[in-house]
């Protein structure tokens, strides 16, 4: 798929470039639909195959038991290798056509060497793997997590396909089962996980390659809308460039996620706040009881970038929200959600009128 013209921003999106972004995410999902479709297939059939071995009431641990499972299992085993395998390589060349659809060229003799950052943001999303957690600014995600829940958080992440799809193939089964006992159709009952594996790899996909689209479209983002926050503003005090810094740190910290849009957007503020002395970006207590002190220009934006990180990850969680709803409260505001929704859905939307619900606010 060839680039998309640079006529606009990056994230702003014109018809074009949305209509070559959906195809790109349609085609990735019936790809992947059709990859865990036919791994179910394989598992199946080789079940069905090997049902002869082991009939019903054999012995679990007896050799015709142990010589249907190896059966099974092995042609399960590389089923799922290569579905995998698959999967992966095609999210990731769904990626790469998303962002040169956004009109983003990452590759080739275009490419910008300061891309490399949003390089490492997309493959990350491809393969789901997780954000890093120290920012070099001395900025840690985890300042306040608990180490025990993010032990939990990191299991069931790794455990989130296999546990799903087994839990709906076994409801699956016992319903069909009542159905279909004693009848010809039996056979069919190890298929019943096929169109469950096609679903849970179309939801994936979609998932992934919407977040590739917010990465994509973050940097740009933070760097527009934060130079319509400080292209008005008066000359800032230390205060007011360390509330403007640790606006950013306290969206990382309460989130407990070093997003890369979050990490561009800290990029972004500290070029035009430039020094914050040795103040410590990371603690949001400090942050909130310094609203209160601010100016009323300084006030307004702290808020708006605090109103940048609380979206620019395309998000608005219960976190962000409480952490927006402290902070108006620190500044004696009263705690309002529409113009942040707005802003929110401005940015992912990529409709270019982000930068007028910002100055509004």
């Amino acid at each position: 798929m060839p680039s998309a013209p640079a006529g606009d921003a990056v994230h702003v999106l014109n018809p074009n470039e949305r209509a070559s972004m959906r195809a790109v995410v349609r085609g990735a999902i019936v790809r992947s639909a059709i990859a865990g479709a036919l791994s179910g297939a394989i598992s199946a059939a080789s079940e069905v195959w090997a049902t002869p071995l082991a009939p019903e009431g054999t012995p679990l641990w007896s050799a015709a038991s142990l010589q249907f499972w190896a059966v099974v299992g092995a042609a399960t085993g590389v089923a799922a290798v290569a579905e995998i395998a698959f999967l992966y390589w095609d999210i990731l060349r769904s990626t790469h056509e998303l962002t040169r659809a956004a009109g983003l060229e990452l590759f080739g003799p275009n490419r910008k060497t300061s891309d490399a950052a949003l390089v490492d943001a997309l493959a990350r999303a491809a393969l789901e793997l997780p954000n890093p957690i120290l920012h070099e600014r001395g900025i840690n995600a985890r300042r306040e997590a608990s180490k025990a829940r993010l032990l939990l958080a990191s299991l069931a992440y790794k455990a989130k396909v296999g546990v799903t799809s087994f839990l709906l193939k076994m409801l699956l089964r016992r319903v069909l089962a009542r159905v279909l006992v004693r009848g010809t159709l039996q056979t069919l009952l190890p298929f019943v996980g096929v169109p469950v594996t096609a679903a849970w790899n179309a939801l994936v996909t979609w998932w992934v390659l919407r977040e590739a689209r917010i990465r994509a479209m973050g940097p740009s983002a933070s760097r527009e809308l934060v130079d319509v926050v400080f292209g008005d503003a008066p000359a800032l005090s230390l205060e007011g460039r360390v509330s403007a810094a640790r606006a950013v740190a306290a969206s990382i910290v309460r989130t407990q996620d070093l997003h890369p849009n979050l990490s561009a957007l800290l990029d972004e503020v500290m070029a035009h706040v430039k020094d914050t002395g040795k103040a410590e970006l990371d603690d949001v207590g400090a942050f909130l009881s310094g609203l209160k002190a601010l100016p009323p220009a300084e006030l307004r934006l702290s808020l708006q970038v605090l109103a940048i990180a609380c979206i620019v990850d395309g998000r608005f969680t219960e976190k962000e929200k409480r952490l927006w709803s402290d902070a108006l409260a620190a500044a004696g505001r009263p705690v309002e959600w529409q113009s942040i929704e707005r802003l929110r859905a401005a940015f992912v939307r990529g409709d270019g009128v982000a930068d007028d619900v910002l100055r509004a606010m």
